[in-house]
């Protein structure tokens, strides 16, 4: 198993994050609603603000070897309106490929939850992933996430359609 830190994702890591983000979406188009299309254009960059430090209330974590190579991402988006501000979304959940089934997924989630329940404002985290992607769930369910609900032909690629399963985790049921 490779030695792994794990830390707030800053500005000098940008271009590490976008490669990749990139590579996520080029490797696992099904399993996320940006393409990768849209994202080398900049389109839907939720979490560049919060990486360049501008965006107090999101962040994002990343895993590191000890070569300083970024290997996965997790982001944490809180809601903006009034009456959602106490709940935020896991966004942008990933590891690397060569990286994967050795507990850095496990950690990169467990970072951001913790981060997220530091904020006194913060009383429940969702996220979603593609129904069928059950390591993903598997992962979620372990640090006490639970299914609140699906939705069919969430996403729509060409004439294929997906389903969504939506997950929730509530302060105090980790």
């Amino acid at each position: 198993m490779a030695n792994i830190s794990y830390r707030l994702l800053q500005s000098a890591d940008l271009d590490a994050y976008r490669a990749i983000r990139l590579r996520c979406l080029r490797d696992y188009p099904d399993n996320f609603g940006t393409t990768y299309e849209e994202e080398q254009q900049g389109k839907y960059a939720k979490l560049v603000g919060a990486i360049k430090g501008d965006d107090k209330d999101n962040f994002a974590y990343g895993a590191f070897t000890e070569n300083n190579e970024l290997v996965g991402i997790c982001g944490f988006v809180r809601e903006p309106r009034t009456k959602t501000r106490h709940r935020g979304e896991v966004i942008q959940m990933f590891v690397d490929t060569a990286y994967a089934k050795q507990g850095i997924g496990k950690q990169l989630l467990q970072h951001t939850i913790n981060k997220a329940f530091e904020n006194p404002g913060i009383d429940s985290i969702t996220l979603s992933l593609v129904y069928g992607n059950h390591s993903a769930e598997k992962l979620y369910k372990s640090l006490g996430f639970v299914e609140y609900g699906k939705m069919e032909n969430f996403f729509k690629s060409g004439d294929k359609y997906s389903t969504q399963l939506f997950m929730v985790l509530v302060r105090g049921n980790k």
